[in-house]
């Protein structure tokens, strides 16, 4: 029977301002437990700077976003962070499921077109530099029948939502799923006619500092997990899942 592991990094969100220690202790784990594939579930970095939601309509509104160049360049700082943690002696595919994050780069792009392709050359150049591949966001990517995305999409082309987010999900879903977005921890099965028949919905939390929460969530119920989560697939349904805090990873791997 052919078991395949898969370590899956949560919403990252590196950003300027973002302490960049967990990206080695990360890489650590990936070299102490040796997966077959690394994904990263989408959010690897904020872009601040290609926010919307901010407006650009004062200087100093602008100002505070920082600059799509500073993002770059953390996010670069980020990754080799987490390649020292990984060493040169172990290598493994790494694969990034892109996320709305991401995505603000391609809708700061559609209003801009005299920079079209620009910020997308530098983010897959960046990528590239360390050996990630990526999918657009929205879209599945597939390891031995489980589909791994940021969040998957409605029948309305919108993001899954709500308090049962998993449930909605897995009740849509001929295959399990793994995403994240929402940054809680959760592991729903949802059966189906059959016998020993469902489908596993995995939503991996975030993999942000422990304890932090991003500026927009400050005055909302959170519940939020920070840490990495493994993977084991096998007869392509997930199998076992096991996750580590982010405070673990420290206590572990921060010396």
């Amino acid at each position: 029977m052919k078991v395949t592991k898969v370590c899956v990094i949560g919403d990252l969100h590196d950003a300027p301002a973002i302490p960049k220690e967990r990206l080695r202790w990360l890489g650590k784990h990936i070299k102490n437990t040796k997966p077959d594939q690394v994904v990263q579930i989408g959010d690897f970095l904020s872009l601040d700077s290609c926010c919307w939601h901010i407006d650009n309509a004062t200087m100093q509104a602008r100002k505070n976003k920082g600059t799509f160049i500073d993002d770059i360049n953390s996010f670069d700082a980020a990754l080799e962070e987490l390649n020292k943690g990984i060493g040169n002696n172990f290598k493994v595919k790494k694969h990034c499921t892109l996320g709305n994050h991401e995505n603000r780069l391609w809708k700061w792009e559609d209003r801009n077109p005299e920079y079209y392709n620009m910020g997308k050359r530098e983010l897959f150049g960046t990528l590239k530099k360390y050996g990630w591949t990526a999918s657009e966001y929205g879209e599945f990517y597939f390891i031995d029948g489980v589909g791994f995305t940021h969040v998957p999409f409605n029948v309305m082309g919108r993001e899954f939502g709500g308090v049962s987010v998993e449930r909605n999900i897995g009740q849509s879903s001929l295959f399990d799923v793994v995403f994240g977005h929402t940054h809680k921890f959760n592991d729903v099965r949802c059966p189906k006619i059959g016998n020993s028949n469902y489908i596993r919905v995995v939503n991996v939390g975030c993999s942000l500092p422990m304890n932090h929460i991003e500026s927009y969530a400050k005055l909302s119920t959170t519940g939020w997990f920070w840490g990495v989560v493994d993977i084991s697939i096998y007869n392509s349904k997930i199998q076992e899942v096991r996750t580590t805090t982010m405070d673990t990873l420290e206590l572990t791997y921060g010396r």
